[in-house]
């Protein structure tokens, strides 16, 4: 059962949007919880309880979901006909399962901390919520804690799993510099038993979740976040640009390939050498990777190919590249003006987005830069 919290987690997952139309809220309101509360159980920072649980094992039997709990115990849980008696039995099954689980620990094995501004690391043993509750002494009814002190104090969350997985969660645009200083020591400290890291940043009201392969890399990619929220930064604009208005040379002979053979968009890019302007990704259900990156554009490869682009430690920059590449995936060609922050630079840029066709095709930018300049801190 040390996988639980997975299991548990992997299940909610395939139930929730975009993969179905049922939102977290919705649980929340069927069991008499705030969606806060069953987010939070969701991303494993905090523990379920059996009487939760039974309810949301319940909730999706009333459905006609008979399958959410073999999800979550697998064999353990009896797999009988589908009738109410037997839908009884399991949850009945599942409420002990989950409260034997709940007291010999296995759960509970999981440990919380805070890396607060001055650099210090504080154990929250009893949770990151309430940790900033009682160190602030603040009232139950304040609202999420945990959002507040990264949002405005610039503190890091890490929850180290008992399955190896490390949960870090930080702000997008406040991160105390002693705090990122303290967490990617500590990462790279543990890198030999961290199994893999899922950093959740809150930008703009809401979540955005980013998974590194180790810890050495997410540690690499809070040393720059911590360098790009120090900067002075501005927001993005966005101008749609009609595809007849393409003049650049380079960008207009990609256009003719993709009208007429968009097949070979990819092959008749590195024909002609446009790979030094021009990024290159997959796309699968709302997930894009990066599998090329512009060799002229300064950026640093290392820390992006191979890797979702919300793994970006600037995410601001990578939720509008994560929008753009996946409009046109379901929308066709496209050419912009964008201008912006890109880590620590401001930027303005011609931008032509041509996807391939087919279930698995790829999506492939092509940029012509117009202004950049370093900006200062």
């Amino acid at each position: 059962m040390a996988d639980f919290q997975s299991r548990f987690q992997e299940a909610l997952r395939r139930r929730l949007y975009p993969n179905a139309a049922l939102h977290l809220k919705e649980i929340g309101g069927a069991i008499g919880r705030s969606e806060n509360t069953v987010t939070r159980w969701w991303r494993g920072e905090t523990h379920i309880g059996g009487e939760d649980l039974y309810r949301i094992a319940s909730f999706f039997t009333e459905r006609g979901d008979h399958s959410f709990l073999h999800d979550v115990f697998g064999t353990l849980v009896p797999d009988g006909g589908r009738s109410p008696q037997s839908d009884s039995a399991i949850l009945a099954v599942a409420r002990t399962l989950l409260s034997r689980v709940a007291e010999s620990g296995t759960i509970a094995n999981d440990s919380h901390a805070w890396f607060t501004a001055n650099g210090a690391i504080d154990a929250a043993s009893l949770g990151h919520h309430e940790y900033v509750r009682r160190e602030l002494r603040l009232p139950v009814s304040a609202g999420d804690l945990s959002a507040y002190a990264m949002r405005v104090l610039g503190w890091i969350a890490l929850t180290e799993r008992a399955d190896g997985v490390v949960v870090i969660r930080h702000d997008g645009r406040r991160v105390a510099p002693a705090a990122a200083e303290a967490i990617c020591e500590w990462l790279y400290d543990c890198a030999d038993r961290v199994r893999s890291i899922r950093r959740i940043v809150h930008l703009d009201g809401q979540w955005v979740e980013a998974l590194h392969p180790d810890a050495r890399v997410a540690a690499a990619a809070i040393e720059k976040v911590a360098f790009i929220v120090g900067v002075r930064r501005g927001g993005w604009s966005i101008k749609n640009l009609s595809l007849s208005a393409v003049t650049d040379q380079r960008l207009g002979a990609l256009l003719q390939v993709h009208r007429e053979t968009p097949e070979k968009i990819v092959h008749a890019a590195a024909a002609m050498g446009a790979f030094t302007t021009s990024s290159l990704f997959g796309v699968k259900g709302n997930d894009v990777v990066s599998h090329h990156v512009a060799t002229g554009l300064g950026f640093d490869p290392r820390g992006i190919e191979g890797l979702n682009v919300l793994a970006r430690a600037d995410t601001e920059y990578a939720l509008a590249l994560h929008a753009r590449v996946l409009r046109a995936r379901h929308e066709g060609a496209a050419y912009y003006e964008l201008s912006g922050p890109i880590d620590d630079r401001y930027a303005r840029y011609l931008n032509l987005v041509l996807p391939e066709p087919g279930p698995d095709g790829r999506v492939l930018t092509s940029s012509v830069v117009l202004e950049v300049e370093t900006m200062a801190a």
